[in-house]
Order: C-alpha cells, then structure tokens, then sequence
C-alpha cells in the first residue's frame, strides 16, 4: 500500500526535478547526495546506493546513471555461472549532465563538468571539463566553454532582459521568448 502512495505522491506533488531530488535526499535513496540538485523523474538511477553526487548536479531527462552490467545476467544463464559486475558511480560539484546521457559502471565524474546529450561516458571525467560523444571524449575546458557562451550571450539582441530575469518571472519569460522568435525566425 505504502508503494502506491508513494508512486501516487511522486506522479501528481513532484512537478520538477528539484522537487525530485529533494524527495530523493529527504527519503536518503542515493548513497550521498549533496544540495541545490535536479534530477529529472525520467532519469534512470537502478542502482542509487551505489550513487553519489554533489552540490548543484543536474541529471536531466533520460539520463541513465548505470552502477551494473546486466550482460552477465545473459552469460550466467547460457552458462550456468554466477558472475557479478557492478561498481560505484560518483559525480562531483557543479556537474550537468545533457539529455540521454549515459554514464557507467565505475565512473567518477569530477566537478565542473558538463555532459553533452547522449554521450556514454566509459571512464573518468576531469574537474573543469566539457565531455561529448559515444564514447565520450574531451570537447574543452570548462573555461573555454563559459568563454564561448560569454561571447555568444554578448551578441543576443536580449542580453538586458537577462539581467532582469528574477525567480523565472513570467513576464521575462515571455520577452525573452518573443524577443527569441524575433531574432531567430523573423530577421530572415
């Protein structure tokens, strides 16, 4: 009964993923967990035991965090054996990781550090990083990364509303988002 509550709770109270992961920490699902975190509810954690993240990581949709190799569940029924694979997975301070990101077993994620959407991520990630790909490799610097996006932000038509933008403000929003269609679809 308590399970259905449960499912119940999250499908209709948890509207975001800061409320997940906020129920995530309050229930203490994942091995450590650390403040300020989003994970999306259509993130896949099977093992979160063996998970540990830190302050201000966002998990967003479809984003599987694999502590296990199920392959040897195959290869123990052909074979009649008994094999184990699994290992920890941790993941630092600061940390994004994009849309359908996939990250493996035995995988430290440093802090600083961006994911691209659907990258697997295969082995460790240094701190101050940008990782893309299947398998993931090194895209830049952290820093040269905020450069870029400094630059590109600078050159926007709407950087002042910006400025403004204060707890997601409705009104801002639609600016933004006007100015937005403008610069992209009607300056053609």
């Amino acid at each position: 009964m308590i399970e259905i509550l449960n499912k119940i709770y999250l499908k209709f109270y948890i509207k975001n993923g800061f409320q997940y992961a906020s129920y995530l920490k309050k229930k203490k699902i994942l091995h450590y967990q650390g403040e300020n975190d989003y994970i999306a509810k259509s993130a896949n954690i099977p093992d979160p035991y063996l998970t540990s993240i830190g302050n201000n990581v966002w998990i967003t949709a479809g984003c599987e965090i694999l502590c296990h190799d199920a392959s040897v569940i195959m290869i123990n029924k052909a074979k009649g054996t008994c094999y184990d694979k699994v290992a920890p997975i941790a993941i630092g301070n600061n940390v994004f990781l994009g849309n359908n990101a996939i990250i493996l077993p035995g995988v430290t994620i440093g802090s600083y550090v961006i994911i691209g959407a659907g990258s697997v991520v295969t082995k460790d990630v240094p701190d101050n990083s940008v990782f893309a790909g299947n398998p993931a490799k090194l895209i830049c610097s952290i820093d040269d990364y905020i450069n870029k996006t400094s630059k590109t932000t600078d050159s926007y038509p709407w950087k002042n509303l910006l400025l403004e933008r204060i707890d997601n403000d409705p009104e801002i929003e639609i600016k933004l988002r006007n100015e937005r269609i403008k610069y992209f679809f009607h300056n053609k």
